[in-house]
């Protein structure tokens, strides 16, 4: 039996400071969810015997990361997982790796001489570095001198604008150096930057409390959320998490105890920033919540207003949804503008929690997956407790300012 060639590609994980691991998090669901494993992922860096699990893959236990080298049979994996992610900046081809910049040359793939003596083929190069930062005269002089006549010698025409294939020089924290190049189309490199027409300033209904867009997306990833999955949030909003699974495919329901907050009275508020109020199609109506799915052409979310702890689910929705993902009440941003002592708060909230456990055992299917938020203060510990009837997959710390910070927890029911 002919073995499958393995090619070693090169993770570029946004250095978001703001979303902490959420680029890992989100890798391992992403690969898992088009079929390889996070065992197989990251084989090289953890024993068999020993492989800890997904919460544990940190930073600290990825050597050069942000930059994380995987192997993959399978090329085709690139621009799938590109297309959906948002935290992954790149994934890239490596051609070379060294210690110095002059044993880049001497390292170079064979495979990858197919692509540098091409003169068809247009490109353009670029410098990634980890966490510091160069001047724009020495860049120039790095890419002349990796990917000039004295380096690689590209053969390459140059096209800053619509190149046939990227070039990067990678510099590590430890200054390593790494040679890569993205073989994803044009189309799909355009493709990857799709969360950008979600971002809040441009939405047209807002709240004050509405879920970020990069948010949200990153929730529907960890739900592994597809094309006809039926998704559930139980504390919709102005349904932010339902844009983002509607822009995946997914049949949406929602509910919301402010009926007010639906239709658009008191604290939701159409935004006047929002390019849709100047599209000439648009028709003056008073704001509520499926405006947000008219602006980006998506399918309306089912909406009923409800209290999640007096629901009255129909039998026939029992173990009914693939996915059930929300931000509930009394949350980072909701507890800053609430009143009243901490305590209270946090009776309200586990209350909340408990609740919410107890519609996922219900309404969710068995393999279904719950994704919310979680609120730390100041004292509390960074864990998850168990629940019964449901399997921790994994949780990530998102840290804010005065000493809080929040948990992107994902469980599977069991």
């Amino acid at each position: 039996m002919i073995q499958e060639q393995e090619h070693t590609v090169t993770l570029v994980i946004n250095q978001s400071i703001e979303m902490g691991e959420f680029g890992i998090q989100e890798a391992i669901q992403l690969f898992e969810l088009f079929g390889l494993s996070y065992q197989e992922l990251f084989k090289q860096y953890f024993p068999l015997n020993q492989f800890p699990k997904k919460y544990q893959i940190t930073s600290q236990t990825l050597p050069n990361y942000p930059f994380v080298d995987i192997q993959l049979k399978d090329l085709d994996l690139i621009p799938k997982v590109l297309s959906r992610s948002i935290l992954i900046h790149d994934i890239l081809y490596t051609m070379s790796r060294g210690n110095t910049l002059d044993e880049l040359p001497n390292n170079v793939l064979p495979q990858a001489m197919q692509y540098i003596q091409n003169p068809n083929l247009s490109c353009k190069c670029d410098i990634i570095t980890s966490y510091f930062k160069i001047t724009q005269e020495k860049r120039v002089q790095l890419i002349e001198q990796v990917f000039g006549e004295k380096g690689f010698n590209c053969q390459n025409t140059i096209n800053l604008t619509e190149p046939d294939i990227l070039y990067y020089l990678i510099i590590t924290k430890d200054q390593k150096y790494i040679a890569g190049c993205t073989l994803t189309k044009k189309k799909k490199r355009r493709e990857k930057n799709f969360a950008r027409n979600y971002e809040l300033p441009n939405r047209i209904y807002l709240g004050p409390v509405s879920l970020a867009h990069d948010l949200a997306f990153l929730m529907a990833n960890q739900a592994q959320v597809q094309e006809n999955d039926l998704v559930f949030d139980p504390f919709a909003g102005t349904g932010s998490s339902l844009v983002a699974c509607s822009h995946f495919g997914a049949i949406c329901f929602g509910s919301e105890i402010d009926g007010y907050l639906m239709k658009g009275h008191c604290i939701g508020y159409l935004n006047k920033k929002s390019t849709y109020l100047k599209d000439p199609n648009y028709k003056q109506v008073k704001p509520y919540i499926h405006l947000n799915f008219h602006q980006y052409n998506l399918p309306t979310p089912n909406l009923i207003q409800a209290d999640v702890h007096l629901p009255n689910f129909n039998p026939r929705i029992e173990s009914f949804f693939d996915a059930i993902i929300c931000d509930p009440p009394y949350g980072i941003r909701a507890s800053i503008q609430q009143d009243g002592n901490e305590q209270d708060l946090q009776a309200n909230r586990t209350a909340i929690y408990k609740r919410m456990f107890e519609v996922a055992r219900k309404v969710l299917r068995r393999g279904g997956r719950l994704v919310y938020l979680y609120p730390l203060f100041k004292g509390m510990e960074k864990k998850v407790d168990k629940e019964e009837g449901f399997e921790l997959i994994d949780f990530r710390e998102q840290k804010m300012v005065d000493k809080r910070s929040r948990l992107l927890v994902t469980m599977e029911k069991l």
